[in-house]
């Protein structure tokens, strides 16, 4: 929740403002999708008339976090200098990312047939084990000494899993206060109590709503996070119904949309998404109090005005080392749950978010320089020396690019060469509108991006009078023959 805090503070959004605008709105949305998702696990249980029913995590989202502050909110306000517009129109590209949701709600039932497993499972480990990592993990080195404290303490407790003492204390709890601790005493960190004021949960502003035209442009940025969340929601229907619990997908997604759209008309400029945790909450004993106290929790901890203090308590050195488990939780989980014959698409999925690394980082650096990425001169220099055309298209629409790509492959290790081809059609279509390789939406945005995704899918669907088998086939097939 404080990532964009601390990401827009460097640029001249002061600490007031944020806190006024960024996170209390975020609380009405979490509680809202929260009861929505508590509420199908009780007719869930109802329904199966059984008490173990676990219901689905709710939370912020850090790539949409990224996507949303780096790619709209910054550009806006580094082409206007107008806080408030900025955050006008990154609050309405959540109402966006809620209306999508919504209208693909029904439809996700479909989604699980459609889109191959092994691309929506790499879509959601590029977001994470890549994107969110490469951007954050960095921070680590904030400060050494206390981002190497909790780092080694996540490293040995939580990856090694060695337990801390006999008591097997919480491993987060101790990587969270041991490096806090060194941090105090180093002047690192140095939060300042500011009391208890009561907050609204919302901004008493029709501002997002009257920005819904203007953030129609960056839906180049907003569509590919929104599909992204539905997969992501599909990705955790599929989870819960492995470990025993059976919810309907358009009925998730739903819940997520509401969440979503209150998040926006609340004024946050952070989108929820549902996580794919279900099986290790579960496992933990989670059931459906959770889903309605953790909510309750964070919106009493925004009414009461204590946010600004709980900031001061997670400095990014300590964030960053948490990040670090998360990416690798998400990695593995995604290798783990994907057939070996699908490794190929999953770890080619996995390197194409470097392009949009490497933009957002340039982003954010330049203007801190006074120096404009739209100057001819500049762009021509960073042509020279990091290939800037490419990466922007590289990094434009990222996740799209990887479901792309993830499917094109996963379906022709399949042999299914004509849906590969019209995986390679809509990257076309989606090139030409601005939703791929392109920085905002506009008709005719990247038409030689559109034409080679048109000259991809002929040669995709070309590929089916190569001849041959599966290579995982014919491998069998040679050793029955020897046999």
């Amino acid at each position: 929740m404080f990532i964009p805090i601390l990401l827009l503070a460097p640029i001249g959004v002061s600490l007031r403002f944020s806190l006024e605008h960024i996170v209390p709105g975020f609380a009405s949305g979490l509680l809202m999708g929260s009861a929505g998702l508590a509420w199908l696990g009780v007719r869930l249980s109802k329904r199966e008339n059984r008490n173990n029913v676990t219901a689905q995590v709710y939370g912020n989202n850090v790539p949409a976090i990224l996507a949303y502050t780096l790619s709209i909110f910054l550009p806006v306000y580094l082409e206007t200098h107008d806080t408030e517009r900025a955050w006008e129109i990154s609050a309405a590209a959540v109402i966006w990312t809620g209306i999508i949701k919504l209208a693909a709600a029904p439809f996700a039932s479909a989604f699980r047939r459609y889109i191959p497993v092994p691309a929506s499972m790499t879509v959601f480990g590029a977001a994470m084990y890549s994107y969110l990592a490469l951007v954050l993990l960095q921070r680590v080195f904030d400060q050494p000494l206390v981002g190497l404290a909790a780092l080694t303490i996540v490293c040995v407790a939580v990856l090694a899993k060695v337990p801390i003492t006999r008591y097997n204390l919480p491993p987060f709890l101790v990587a969270w206060m041991v490096p806090l601790i060194l941090g105090v005493m180093v002047g690192y960190v140095h939060p300042v109590w500011s009391g208890i004021s009561f907050v609204l949960p919302f901004v008493p502003s029709t501002g997002p709503l009257r920005a819904m035209l203007l953030a129609v442009p960056y839906l180049s940025v907003i569509a590919p996070i929104s599909i992204y969340h539905v997969l992501q929601d599909i990705a955790a229907v599929e989870g819960a119904k492995a470990a025993g619990d059976n919810y309907d997908a358009r009925s998730v997604v739903a819940c997520d949309a509401v969440g979503t759209l209150l998040c926006g008309l609340a004024g946050s400029i952070v989108t929820p998404v549902i996580y794919a945790l279900h099986p290790p909450y579960k496992t933990l004993g989670a059931r459906l109090g959770f889903a309605f106290w953790t909510p309750v929790i964070f919106l009493a901890v925004v009414m009461s005005g204590l946010i600004s203090f709980m900031a001061g308590l997670f400095p990014w050195a300590i964030l960053a080392a948490m990040i670090a488990y998360v990416s690798v939780g998400v990695g593995t989980a995604t290798l783990s749950r994907v057939d070996k014959k699908y490794l190929s698409a999953v770890l080619l999925g996995f390197v194409l978010p470097t392009g949009a690394v490497v933009s957002a980082a340039v982003n954010s650096a330049l203007p801190a320089l006074q120096i404009s990425t739209a100057s001819p001169s500049v762009q021509a220099a960073l042509n020279r020396s990091i290939y800037w055309s490419s990466l922007q298209g590289l990094g434009n629409g990222f996740l799209f690019l990887v479901l792309v790509i993830s499917s094109v492959v996963s379906e022709a290790i399949d042999r299914n060469f004509g849906r590969a081809a019209i995986w390679c059609v809509i990257a076309s279509a989606f090139s030409w509108i601005g939703l791929m390789h392109s920085a905002i939406l506009r008709w005719k945005a990247e038409p030689m991006y559109a034409a080679g995704w048109l000259v991809a899918g002929a040669i995709v669907y070309s590929a089916r009078w190569w001849g041959g088998q599966p290579a995982h086939e014919r491998t069998g097939t040679a050793g029955e023959s020897r046999a």
